[in-house]
């Protein structure tokens, strides 16, 4: 661990804690030079999801030498986060992994990947990064010295949904969601296509 990444863990950490309270765990994951730490966060019994954010994302680089500006958030129903609490940590790993090793450039607000192949049971195989919609102003992003860092809302996709947004966007998406009134949270929900 070096001192950058040790502020960088400070002032992200501090913005989650202002937000969501203590944390229940961390896990960290060394991977060659990716380095990457995952922290759950219970929420409040008036809350009733669970959130996974990463800290660390954003002090790697990629093949071209420039950083990551990104850390991940996955919001999920408390039973969900319960349950499967081991293979979320493995999904936000390799989606980490993905990111830095294979994708090899920074998400934005909007961006979709298809299908990973490893997933936890029973989830949508696609995924979708969008800004930490229903959260506090200031999770958005960070300054940390001359990086700003943005965090990305996980939101774990069927690939007929992957297909509606690559051909008629995100709004498409987003329609289609309302008009069934299903909640982006629930991995187990049915494709709103």
């Amino acid at each position: 661990m070096t001192l950058e990444f040790d502020i960088r863990r400070s002032v992200i950490l501090s913005q989650y804690l202002k937000c969501w309270g203590m944390p229940e765990t961390r896990k960290i994951m060394s991977k060659g030079e990716t380095h990457v730490e995952l922290y759950s966060f219970p929420g409040e019994d008036s809350d009733q999801v669970s959130r996974f954010a990463t800290v660390g994302l954003s002090s790697n680089k990629f093949s071209n030498s420039t950083t990551c500006d990104s850390e991940l958030l996955l919001v999920l129903p408390h039973d969900v986060a319960h349950e499967q609490r081991e293979e979320i940590s493995h999904y936000l790993f390799d989606i980490s992994s993905y990111l830095i090793d294979t994708l090899g450039r920074n998400v934005k607000a909007e961006d979709i990947l298809p299908e990973m192949s490893v997933v936890p049971e029973g989830w949508p195989k696609a995924i979708l990064f969008d800004e930490p919609r229903g959260e506090p102003e200031n999770l958005t992003s960070f300054l940390i010295g001359e990086q700003h860092v943005n965090l990305h809302w996980v939101v774990p996709i069927f690939g007929v949904e992957y297909s509606l947004i690559k051909s008629e966007g995100i709004e498409a998406f987003d329609q289609a969601i309302d008009n069934i009134d299903l909640s982006l949270l629930d991995t187990g929900r049915d494709s709103c296509v």
